[in-house]
């Protein structure tokens, strides 16, 4: 192949754009040609100057990796002088016909190495990427011939003479043929699933990728990352929308979903109606039956609720109702997604942007359409968390807005609700029925209006904070993390309270700009979630300057600073201790130095202390007498250092900028930890893997059982 090359370039047959300048790599792609756009800067220096070459270096070392991942790996380090300063671009997805599914361009300095290197890919994609078998194309029915233009795809007997795109390395009339095609322009290197033509992905008349303004915000806003990815999502979005081609295909569409909806409506109907039956409207054979049943021995019952447990479960469920309404309605994606990666020397870093229409509302997260972000707040909360603080998330958040749209779904759903009792009801409920509406209800008990009375007296930040085992339980998910938390700096009888703390509730903060009308509306706060309806007498306790309100003990709270702190007892007690010895986060030289890069106006903030990754090092050293030998070699090499994860997330009216920093010994330890479960996986994940396929075979049965074999 490499004397085909060389003569080939010896015949001047290196392909230009067709204007008789060669390809530049700024103008190969139309805005409309690929959904998704990739970059790789520097490719030589990926895996020899740290960054990638320390994940690949487990896996290589602790796992089995195919040989061709070896082979790619090895490739790569032999030519990494060649490839030093070499950029590699990729594109996939593609929006047009008559183009490569998969596109890759590599751009040398010089005409002269890309020359150089091409040969070499010659020789080497054939070791990774085997021959397949030649497709044979199949005549329509009709018997006429189809041309290129009505499949979406070239031909792939046709001479690679004719493609302007380069020669085929597989040759005419051989049953098996290479699945790429390698052509040369200029600087650049071409690689793609079949022969293509520059004026198909870059018509003349199209727009350039580069001068896409979604794709230049991200592109100059990442220009010196060494790994960039670019997502078109409206781009996506268009593409959906012209799939409903014909008007037969969109009108059974259209029937399809009516029926759906309809059955689901009268499911629902019926539902509803079951469920607001009345016991008393049971018929007694119902309890006769169960009478007759044969008894068994009767499980040991739980002990009785409390009165205070009693009204943590109302309030929780109340404040729940309310919340759920945050998430409904239809979620904002944004038109476009870029991404980078940067490997630093202790830390990888991942940056992300959120390109939005202009008029779109400003969502934190795309998927949660009633959460709107509020303007830059500073970060105030690391002057009143404990400095034993494990893991915080706060974030800036417009009250007013963000309660309207929760207020009109909660509104669009009890119509609904109501639409559909008049039908199986004779007694419908009015509009303002508490049991439709949970807003409604809340003010009803509380004696307020929220927009009115509550939200003016409340500032725009909210924080959520804790331990790692009270968060995962808060959560309702496990990790297999358990920490305990050190109260630094507590007086010498609190061990009590550090006992209490081990499993301790979250603890949710809200920024309060009137202290005194929130203070006043608080009691009336909690009858509204049902707490005061529970007669729990609420205590009050003065430490230092602040006072807590407490009730049994379960539940309590306290202003903080310019917060408002909720928890249960003993942890509001360490908070508001912690803050009178003055041992607060914003003192801690671990959260000082991990989150120096986070600017003090932002939108949101993320800190996870290295409590997380020692928990995970102390895991491996409880398995270090039974662990792979290799594994706990390739460990000891480790340097002990725990970081902390940090994220941030801002806007500067372009879009919303997502950071996240990560430290680099717990991706490499996570990296090895799998690399060397692949190689020698332990019983229990065999287990899990024999249990989840059982799983598997027993949902097909029975989905087949009331589908495709019912009856």
């Amino acid at each position: 192949m490499g004397k085909r090359w060389r003569a080939q370039q010896q015949r001047g047959e290196s392909r230009s754009d067709g204007a008789g300048e060669p390809t530049q790599v700024d103008s190969l792609l139309a805005a409309d040609t690929y959904k998704m756009y990739g970059e790789v800067r520097n490719l030589g220096q990926l895996l020899t100057i740290g960054g990638a070459g320390e994940i690949v270096d487990p896996i290589m070392k602790l796992a089995d990796p195919p040989a061709e991942f070896k082979s790619i790996v090895k490739f790569l380090k032999a030519n990494s002088e060649a490839l030093a300063s070499s950029r590699l671009l990729f594109a996939t997805w593609p929006a047009r016909a008559n183009v490569p599914n998969v596109f890759v361009a590599i751009e040398f300095g010089t005409p002269e190495e890309a020359t150089r290197f091409a040969p070499k890919l010659e020789t080497f994609l054939p070791t990774v990427l085997p021959s397949v078998p030649v497709e044979s194309e199949e005549k329509p029915k009709d018997g006429k011939q189809q041309k290129p233009s009505d499949s979406g795809e070239q031909p792939a007997a046709e001479n690679s003479k004719d493609k302007p795109g380069g020669y085929n390395p597989a040759a005419p009339g051989k049953p098996d043929r290479l699945p790429f095609v390698i052509t040369h322009s200029g600087t650049l290197v071409f690689i793609s699933d079949k022969p293509f033509k520059l004026e198909k992905i870059h018509p003349p008349n199209s727009k350039l990728l580069a001068e896409d303004q979604n794709f230049r915000v991200a592109h100059d806003r990442f220009a010196s990352e060494p790994v960039f990815m670019f997502f078109n999502v409206a781009l996506e979005d268009r593409g959906k929308r012209q799939q409903s081609a014909s008007p037969i295909a969109s009108s059974e569409e259209q029937t399809n979903e009516q029926t759906k909806q309809q059955q689901a409506k009268r499911e629902d109907e019926t539902a509803s109606a079951e469920a607001r039956v009345e016991p008393a409207a049971m018929p007694s054979e119902t309890t006769a039956t169960l009478e007759a049943l044969p008894q068994s021995t009767p499980e040991p019952e739980p002990p009785p609720a409390t009165q205070a447990q009693q009204a943590q479960t109302i309030a929780t469920n109340q404040a729940g109702r309310m919340l759920d309404f945050i998430g409904l309605g239809e979620p904002q994606w944004p038109e476009a997604i870029g991404l980078a990666l940067v490997l630093d020397n202790n830390e990888y870093v991942i940056r992300a942007i959120m390109i939005d229409a202009p008029n779109a509302k400003k969502l934190p997260i795309p998927f949660i359409p009633q959460l709107i972000s509020g303007p830059p707040v500073a970060a105030d909360v690391s002057s009143v968390l404990p400095d034993d603080t494990e893991v915080f998330a706060s974030a800036s958040i417009d009250l007013g807005q963000t309660y309207e749209g929760m207020r009109k779904q909660a509104d669009a759903k009890a119509k609904s609700q109501e639409a559909m009792l008049r039908k199986v009801q004779r007694q419908v409920p009015g509009p303002d029925d508490p049991s439709l509406d949970p807003f409604v209800e809340f003010e009803k008990k509380a004696g307020f209006k929220i927009k009115e009375d509550l939200l003016p007296v409340l500032g725009n930040e909210i924080v959520i904070a804790g331990t790692l085992n009270a968060l995962q339980g808060a959560a309702g998910f496990n990790l297999g993390i358990r920490t305990s938390s050190s109260i630094t700096g507590s007086e010498p009888g609190a061990d009590k309270d550090k006992k209490e703390r081990t499993n301790s509730f979250p603890m949710l903060l809200i920024a309060v700009k009137d202290r005194d009308a929130a203070s006043r509306l608080l009691p009336r706060v909690l009858n509204g979630l049902g707490i005061g309806q529970a007669n729990l007498l609420a205590r009050r306790e003065r430490r230092g300057d602040a006072e807590m309100v407490s009730y049994a003990d379960m539940f309590a709270y306290a202003f903080v600073g310019d917060f408002l702190l909720i928890s249960d007892a003993a942890t509001v007690r360490h908070v508001v201790d912690a803050n009178t010895n003055h041992q607060t986060l914003s003192s801690n030289s671990i959260y000082r130095n991990s989150s120096r890069w986070i600017s003090r106006q932002n939108l949101g903030q993320i800190y996870v202390s290295p409590a997380l990754m020692e928990a995970y090092q102390q895991d491996l050293h409880k398995q270090a007498a039974t662990m792979d030998p290799a594994m706990r070699d390739f460990l000891m090499k480790l340097t002990p250092e725990s970081g902390a994860i940090t994220y941030a997330l801002s806007n500067d009216g372009l879009g919303s900028l997502h950071e996240l920093h990560l430290p680099k010994n717990l991706i490499i330890t996570a990296v090895a930890g799998i690399s060397s479960t692949t190689k020698n996986p332990p019983p229990e994940m065999n287990e899990a893997i024999a249990m989840s396929m059982l799983r598997a075979i027993a949902g097909a049965e029975l989905s087949y059982k009331t589908n495709a074999g019912d009856g």
